[in-house]
């Protein structure tokens, strides 16, 4: 199985090891080639202008798997939602033809902790995440609502527990929760 994975900094920040994180952890559960061209501070028009190389000049894998959001909803660079909007269903109109809808995963931003974060709050990680779900839903894409249940779990403020602290960035144990929230969506996918 190959999984090509794209987004900003939560996709693709190493955290104990040499490769990002993510892969690491998916790779405890999953025999396959990853494929991860995520780039840290990438927002949905970013992502959109760089689908050649994040996307189409990568080797065609069985499953693509996308986060974005993170960056347009931080409101020091504040992509406003009707043009976030635009943007996801630029990128979803782009790989369609590439990739069948159920086969590309759009995760949500992921939750914060408000505690620490100072540019992003958890309402516009929701306002942003129902855009993130409604084109998911209309272009019959597979989807993970990360931020409900990084709230939903019982140690929350731990997830951010890592190398940045920062709130927002991920320790193992949020990379434990998405690897197997992905693992858990594939395994659905391909019953």
């Amino acid at each position: 199985m190959k999984l090509l994975l794209t987004g900003d900094s939560i996709i693709a920040r190493p955290e104990n090891h040499s490769i990002p994180e993510l892969n690491f952890q998916l790779q405890k559960f999953l025999s396959c080639n990853i494929y991860n061209t995520a780039i840290s501070g990438i927002n949905s028009g970013g992502l959109a202008l760089s689908l050649p190389n994040l996307v189409f000049n990568q080797p065609k894998c069985n499953y693509l798997i996308i986060l974005v959001g993170t960056n347009d909803l931080a409101t020091h660079k504040q992509v406003p939602l009707r043009q976030f909007e635009k943007n996801l269903e630029l990128i979803a109109s782009s790989i369609i033809w590439l990739y069948y809808p159920e086969k590309v995963i759009f995760i949500t931003p992921p939750a914060v902790d408000e505690n620490k974060q100072r540019v992003r709050n958890n309402r516009l990680v929701m306002e942003y995440g129902n855009i993130v779900k409604k084109v998911a839903s209309e272009y019959k894409f597979s989807i993970i609502d990360l931020a409900s249940k990084m709230q939903e779990n019982k140690n929350f403020p731990e997830i951010f527990n890592g190398k940045k602290n920062d709130g927002l960035h991920f320790g193992v144990n949020g990379y434990k929760l998405l690897a197997n929230l992905i693992v858990k969506k594939i395994n659905q996918i391909s019953n």
